[in-house]
């Protein structure tokens, strides 16, 4: 019930603002609170940790909250973070082969990951089942590329994603303060819609004019089938 109700709101987003502005209200609380959680961590970790390193942290309702930390905690702790958020649904009906593809990727991206020399974090969280939270922290935008060049990540976007998730929002934005502040702003957001297994999604992007805090404005939404 839960998959279909969110798979119910993704597809009116367009006509329905109220329903976008909770859920981007939502998507940052729970991005907010990873982020804190990261730096709670790094608070209380030796400033010798070995890296990358990865934790596995209980939360509530036996949420498991995986950490991996790349690189020190100064910079983690430094202002002016990039931050992108991947919130996800998955489908229903995903076949076996391709549930352990997704985590043999996951894996295998993961360990990549700790070549790009502008990643400080990467974070995962399951609110629900089959709901995911990811929220990546960068230092600079040219960071980001490392996602589009890696061949690793493209297989994961553009050949399993049809056949594994109901719905993405991506959002982009920064952190102003770094994760002392824990103020999020956000700059984009990109709306995947899957019809249905196997099908490549329609997306719809959100740009936003800050309006200070946490409060973005929006302007009007583009449509394409493009899912880069």
């Amino acid at each position: 019930m839960q998959k279909n109700n969110e798979q119910s709101q993704l597809h009116t987003l367009d006509s329905s603002p109220l329903l976008v502005s909770c859920q981007l209200k939502l998507d940052l609380h729970v991005l907010r609170y990873m982020a804190h959680k990261i730096r709670h961590r790094l608070l209380n970790s030796a400033v010798t940790i070995r890296l990358p390193s990865i934790k596995y942290i209980a939360e509530h309702r036996k949420r498991t909250h995986r950490m991996v930390i790349y690189q020190q905690q100064e910079n983690l702790l430094k202002c002016g973070l990039l931050f992108v958020g991947f919130v996800s649904g998955v489908q229903p009906q995903v076949s076996l082969t391709i549930a352990q593809e997704i985590q043999r990727v996951d894996h295998l991206f993961m360990a990549e990951l700790a070549h790009n020399a502008g990643l400080l974090s990467y974070s995962s969280l399951e609110l629900n089942p089959g709901h995911w939270y990811n929220l990546v922290l960068l230092s600079d935008h040219p960071a980001k590329t490392y996602f589009k060049e890696s061949t690793t990540h493209r297989y994961a976007a553009y050949d399993l994603a049809m056949h594994y998730y109901a719905w993405i929002r991506l959002h982009n934005g920064i952190l102003p303060t770094g994760l002392q502040g824990n103020s999020m702003l956000l700059q984009s957001t990109k709306y995947y819609t899957f019809p249905a297994i196997g099908q490549k999604p329609v997306m719809s992007e959100q740009l936003y004019i800050s309006q200070g805090g946490d409060k973005p404005g929006l302007s009007p939404v583009r449509h394409s089938r493009d899912p880069s």
